[in-house]
């Protein structure tokens, strides 16, 4: 018998987790009747195995990113889309044997446009969803490594929490930005650390990036949309948007009008005119995802013997909440750092400035973070119910302090 129900009655991280615990197989349809959507989530053993979207078709999408990126033409394309209508097999898989593509290419490509259709729709506010469960389901084996429910939620909620913030400088996917430093001045690094990294531009002008950053810079040219920067570097629309803002705080780049691509798809946070704030719909998301892991008996995916549902993996949904606005404030430390020359004097300076949103000042038990400034670095932690810092959630970058 088929399980359904209304996304506002029973959020998406429940039905995630329950489907996980459960371990079923089956298909997942999410409808959004507003904007005229239906995903379609593929589960076997409760992994995501494959996901698709009416909106636009996960083999189109492949086949445009692989052109966009350069992988292949749009001659080579439209040969490969022939045999498929003949055939009937998968585009990835006529590529590949055809060598128009290596298979880490279309291993790589799967798993960024699988994991955008799923990811995005923990950004809906309202749907249906229902649950069909069957025997066997049909997915590419071959290169499609299976995600799991715990790694969806987890990146599902760090976003939901996150795509306000971005959203309220990148409010959609036909914007065009430009360098307004010299790409000459770019040292590709690793991870580095950001505080260093902007004394380092003051004093000798380069600017270091990591590799991810640097690529996604050099699509930054004053011409390409947001969209054709996410397709030409074939990462996901979270890593790209999210680089974009940090580059945005950076002053590394500034918006240079727009182009022509979709816009922004429907996001958590509502329009400036909307009377209800971003952060209360994220809000008003994790409360959902609380709901229903405390309450059982009425959801119909209820499971017979389970007291409370998991009560770790709830704290682990909360913690990862938690980590998520860390690191959304630290890099808005960092940039507010680049920017002054020093780290602010208070998290609520970042909140005046734009950087940060007022919900990212506590951990979702409500507790604030805990922030002491300094002449070279700051010291950013979460604490525990009395009031102490957890060194499991420290960010130490007061140098040498």
């Amino acid at each position: 018998m088929a399980l359904e129900g209304t996304i506002r009655d029973f959020g998406l991280p429940d039905i995630f987790q329950l489907i996980g615990l459960q371990r079923k197989t089956g298909l997942l349809t999410l409808t959004n009747e507003k904007d005229e959507e239906s995903v379609t989530i593929t589960f076997e053993g409760g992994m995501v195995v494959m996901a698709d979207s009416t909106a636009r078709r996960l083999e189109d999408r492949l086949g445009n990113v692989l052109v966009k990126q350069g992988k292949i033409t749009r001659e080579r394309l439209e040969e490969a889309l022939s045999v498929q209508r003949q055939t009937l097999q998968r585009l990835g898989h006529i590529l590949a044997s055809a060598s128009a593509i290596t298979t880490k290419d279309l291993r790589d490509a799967l798993q960024v446009q699988i994991s955008q259709i799923v990811f995005r729709v923990f950004r809906w506010r309202d749907g249906r969803y229902q649950f069909t469960p069957a025997e066997a389901v049909d997915y590419d084996r071959e290169n499609f490594a299976p995600m799991s429910t715990d790694f969806i939620l987890m990146e599902g909620i760090r976003m939901v929490d996150e795509w306000p913030i971005i959203e309220k400088k990148i409010p959609s996917f036909d914007i065009v930005f430009r360098p307004v430093v010299d790409p000459s001045l770019i040292d590709v690094g690793g991870e580095g650390s950001p505080d260093d990294s902007g004394q380092e531009r003051r004093a000798t002008g380069r600017i270091r990036l990591a590799a991810e950053e640097e690529r996604v810079f050099r699509k930054v040219d004053g011409v390409r949309t947001v969209q054709a920067i996410i397709d030409g570097t074939g990462a996901g629309e979270f890593e790209v948007c999210r680089t974009l803002f940090d580059f945005l705080n950076r002053n590394l780049i500034a918006p240079a009008g727009r182009g022509t691509a979709p816009s922004l798809e429907e996001a958590v946070a509502p329009s400036a005119a909307s009377p209800v704030p971003g952060y209360a719909v994220a809000a008003l998301v994790a409360a959902l995802a609380v709901a229903g892991l405390l309450v059982q008996s009425p959801t119909p995916f209820a499971v017979t013997g389970l007291g409370p549902y998991l009560p770790g993996s709830y704290t682990a949904l909360l913690d990862s909440t938690a980590r998520a606005r860390l690191g959304r404030l630290e890099r808005a430390i960092d940039a507010w750092t680049a920017t002054h020359g020093a780290p602010p004097s208070s998290l609520e300076d970042l909140v005046r400035a734009g950087l940060a949103d007022p919900s990212h000042l506590v951990d979702p038990w409500g507790r604030p973070f805990r922030y002491e400034p300094g002449p070279r670095g700051y010291l950013l932690s979460a604490v525990d119910d009395s009031g102490a810092s957890r060194a499991d959630a420290t960010l130490d970058r007061r140098g040498g302090l």
